[in-house]
């Protein structure tokens, strides 16, 4: 990781209550519905991060 992006491991049938976990470090970081929630609260892809293809980036 270069501490600019977070790779999420998303299983392609994830639901809100799924677990989802860095594909780094294996951390769990949340549900796929807290992260969702989390990334709309910072503004989503109007934000400071972008989420794309199971990527968080940070771009300002």
């Amino acid at each position: 990781m270069n501490g600019l992006t977070i790779r999420l491991r998303i299983p392609d049938d994830a639901r809100p209550d799924t677990p989802i976990f860095c594909d780094d470090c294996g951390k769990y970081l949340g549900t796929w519905d807290e992260i969702q929630t989390d990334f709309e609260k910072q503004g989503g892809q109007d934000g400071v991060f972008r989420l794309d293809k199971g990527r968080i980036q940070r771009i300002r």
